[in-house]
């Protein structure tokens, strides 16, 4: 299309919009001097003019009844939440300000209610299966999702974290910004894009009506992922509809890629965030509408280079832009993606360097992409007068190394992002029962095709399966892990990346209790990272978690003390100091463990707020510490924190709400609610079933959690179901030797025996003993003379010999005396008296 003058094409285009559209086609086909390549876009151009024609005639129609329409939504209840007011109202739908009315919190929530009509079933289909995944899209700069769902008349409905703030433009204009703090306000912003693009997740939107600005000055983006199907409204001009694919964008704000309806990358927020720092900067968009139609505007969009912020001329913009601003600012947004930055993260970074006082890579190869796109734009003429010699003068060789290394990279960023869709495409996001897939499931069919796509070179490929390894730890499953890491090809990755694929292995391995394994791990690493380097630093604290593991408290106190003073970055110096709050905790240092991990939460509010979700995972291991120590209204107060907190940038589908639901159970346990505790507890272990599948180890916690509440409610059929489902799950998931299989197993035997279900008991009791056998660090556990005595009590029915008695009484004695920890004495107790019902007494 850049071959034809965009006056010519302009002209052409007025022309034939005037035309009946049966007309159209043979008038583009008697323009000889246009392209068959812009013939077409042009008439795509056409189409896409007639279907924002029809929007508007329909909205000039239809506006006053769905006014009309939201109005009545006031005091409407939509799942936990009250409709007080509306925020906002568009083509596919109403968004209202809500408060949440079931009395547990005072919270208000932004609502988006969905016209079905828009939503084909396809479309509704994949709806579903993108909640479960941006369940996990969590960040201090993102509006959190708090819930999704369906209104009786199949309406989706999202309910959003209010944001009480300014639209960042406004922001800005009302504070008189100058660059710097522009700039410094803007990385926020990047950095939440960012960690969505590495959680698969393009937004594609960017625009200031999507960031808004709190009053403490935090940046906070609206509508992550959820561009499809329900990007933000239909009720301005300013808008293009494609029916095909359900497709709603700000043209404006738009990607000529997005304009030309052609795949969409992370390329496509680069190009965003070019426009919203552009607008910061200039006052207003680089492309604006000044009365053309948006057919005009998007031929614009595709042919015209932006001028520079500071070239541009508004009122409203920042005076004295440097140059270097200029250039950041103008390399988002060209027309390729190739010719832009290769990732969000590269922009952040170059933005850094102009703050910093250091030279941008926006200035490396912009007089060749400048001549490059001279060249394109006047072919002919420069042809005629033999300007190409001065072109290759240029730099010929280095413009061609340049372009195509990042070409390389681009494509390689383009194919990472072709394989998630065409992976969720193939998905049959409801199965034939009819309930919605995890995010577990999900992310499992995109390894799976990781691994089978022919078109990913190895280093895309190791990228993909190391996040989605990274994920399956995170989510309690270290087997699947550790079989994704096996199986990827580190080699043709780059130092850091082995560096990284070889510490989540080691971390899988110590999570399945193959310990020798992961020191062999870590010993590799430690001797391969530089000294003092955050790799290097990264090792230690694992070489240190592996004592933690392993019940080894004073060598990890020993690790820890010399590296406590230093000057580390922040996020490491709180897993190094919460690893040492463990420890003492462990070690029966109550006192100093809640104090270290009190510091640390300071220093998490300090750097991020007291309600940041930085804090959460700090305020929860409190908290649970809290609640041990029988602390409960303390305990309390922080699960309200928690809570809050959740509400507010968790959805309450994900395992972070479900960390909050165990919290609670715990708390109305000690507090003996027993019933308000199981409904904690279940709620925990639904979602945890929901994101992760039966196998992991939350989910077996929470059936023993239940099964001894049920217990002491004297339900011992729903006991005994749950002791054995706690069993079932951590035969799956751990290792034979691992310590918590030894202790599920002693858990459930001792209470089937107390039953007198020895045949039960009988069969975990020998799997434990094998188990032992075979691995002798399960010797050091105190609850392996409680297991011997069950599997040789248990026996009593089959041979009730003087001999038989006799060793049943030695083991009886060997568990009371070996009993340290206080369950495992109590159980002993409780099979003493058992014992006694035999006319056994337990006998050195």
């Amino acid at each position: 299309m850049n071959s034809t003058p965009f006056q010519r094409i302009k002209q052409i285009f007025d022309a034939a919009a005037d035309l009946p559209p049966a007309e159209r086609s043979d008038y583009l086909r008697q323009q000889a001097d246009l392209a068959d390549d812009t013939r077409r876009q042009i008439e795509d151009l056409l189409r896409a003019d007639d279907a924002v024609q029809d929007a508007a005639t329909y909205r000039a129609i239809a506006g006053d009844a769905r006014r009309a329409q939201a109005e009545n939504w006031k005091n409407r209840r939509i799942g936990a939440y009250c409709v007080d007011d509306v925020l906002g109202r568009g083509g596919m739908g109403s968004v209202f300000l809500a408060h949440r009315a079931d009395g547990s919190i005072a919270q208000k929530v932004a609502i988006k209610v969905v016209r079905p009509e828009l939503l084909g079933a396809a479309t509704l289909a994949r709806f579903r299966v993108e909640r479960q995944v941006l369940a996990l899209l969590q960040h201090p700069n993102i509006a959190a999702m708090l819930d999704l769902g369906e209104l009786p008349d199949a309406s989706p409905y999202i309910v959003m974290a209010y944001v009480e703030g300014l639209p960042i433009d406004r922001y800005v204009r009302e504070r008189g910004l100058d660059t710097t703090a522009c700039l410094r306000l803007f990385l926020p912003i990047c950095d939440a894009v960012a960690f969505a693009h590495r959680n698969l997740i393009v937004h594609r939107d960017l625009k200031p009506g999507n960031v808004l600005v709190d009053a403490e000055g935090r940046p906070q983006l609206l509508d992550f992922g959820i561009a499809k199907p329900l990007l933000s409204q239909i009720g301005s001009v300013d808008v293009e509809h494609t029916d095909a694919e359900q497709r709603f964008l700000s043209l404006s704000h738009a990607a000529p890629e997005q304009v030309a309806n052609e795949p969409i990358t992370t390329a496509c927020d680069v190009y965003g965030l070019g426009v919203l720092l552009y607008e910061l900067l200039a006052g207003h968009a680089p492309f604006q509408r000044d009365g053309q139609t948006p057919a005009q505007l998007a031929v614009r969009i595709l042919d015209e280079d932006a001028v520079a912020p500071s070239q541009a001329g508004s009122a409203g913009g920042r005076a004295h832009i440097a140059h270097d601003v200029d250039l950041i600012v103008l390399r988002c947004l060209r027309k390729r993606p190739a010719d832009r930055y290769a990732s969000v993260e590269q922009l952040a970074d170059d933005i850094r360097r102009y703050l910093d006082g250091r030279p941008v890579a926006a200035r490396q190869g912009d007089l060749l992409y400048r001549a490059g796109r001279f060249f394109a734009r006047h072919r002919a003429a420069v042809s005629l007068v033999g300007v190409l010699v001065v072109a290759a003068a240029l730099g010929g060789a280095i413009y061609l190394r340049q372009r195509n290394a990042l070409a390389r990279e681009q494509q390689r960023a383009d194919d990472m992002t072709g394989l998630i869709t065409d992976a969720l495409r193939m998905v049959d996001p409801v199965n034939a029962s009819g309930r919605d897939m995890s995010a577990r499931e999900v992310f499992e069919r995109v390894a799976a095709q990781a691994q089978a796509s022919p078109a990913l070179d190895a280093a895309s490929r190791t990228n993909v399966l190391g996040s989605i390894a990274q994920i399956d730890l995170s989510l309690g499953l270290p087997g699947e892990a550790l079989a994704l890491l096996e199986r990827m090809d580190a080699a043709s990755s780059d130092a850091a990346t082995r560096d990284t694929i070889a510490l989540l292995k080691a971390r899988a391995l110590i999570a399945l209790s193959r310990v020798d394994e992961a020191r062999s791990e870590i010993a590799a690493g430690l001797a391969q990272s530089p000294t003092g380097s955050d790799a290097h630093r990264r090792w230690q604290l694992l070489d240190a978690s592996t004592d933690l593991n392993q019940g080894s408290y004073e060598p990890l106190l020993a690790k820890l003390e010399p590296l406590i003073g230093e000057n580390w970055p922040a996020a490491l110096a709180e897993e190094r100091d919460n690893l040492q709050a463990n420890a003492l905790w462990q070690e029966g240092r109550a006192d100093e463990a809640i104090a270290a991990l009190q510091r640390t939460l300071t220093v998490q509010q300090q750097r991020f707020g007291a309600g940041s979700p930085a804090t959460f995972d700090t305020l929860l291991l409190l908290a649970r510490r809290k609640a041990f120590l029988g602390k409960l209204d303390e305990a309390d107060e922080l699960f309200a924190q928690l809570l809050a907190i959740s509400d507010r940038y968790f959805s309450r589908h994900s395992v972070r709400y479900a960390g909050v639901m165990a919290l609670g159970g715990t708390i109305e346990t000690r507090r003996e609610h027993l019933e308000k505790a199981i409904e904690y507890i279940t709620e925990g272990q639904k979602i945890h079933i929901a994101q992760t599948g039966e196998n992991s180890g939350n989910v077996a916690s929470a059936h023993l959690n239940l099964a001894s509440i049920n217990e002491a409610l004297g339900r011992h059929e729903e006991a005994a179901r749950r002791y054995l489902a706690a069993v079932a799950v951590a035969e799956r998931i751990w290792q034979a030797s691992d310590p918590n299989l030894l202790l599920f197993r002693t858990a459930a035997a001792t209470y089937l025996t107390l039953q007198d279900r020895r045949r039960e008991a009988y069969p975990i009791a020998r799997r434990a003993l094998a188990d032992v056998q075979a691995n002798p660090n399960l010797g050091e556990y105190d609850a392996l003379p409680l297991i011997v005595f069950i599997a040789d009590f248990c026996l009593l029915d089959d041979d009730d010999s003087p001999g038989q008695r006799a060793v049943v009484a030695r083991d009886l004695h060997q568990a009371l005396e070996a009993a340290e920890s206080h369950d495992i004495r109590s159980a002993a107790e409780q099979l003493v008296k058992k014992a006694r019902e035999r006319g056994i007494e337990p006998k050195p």
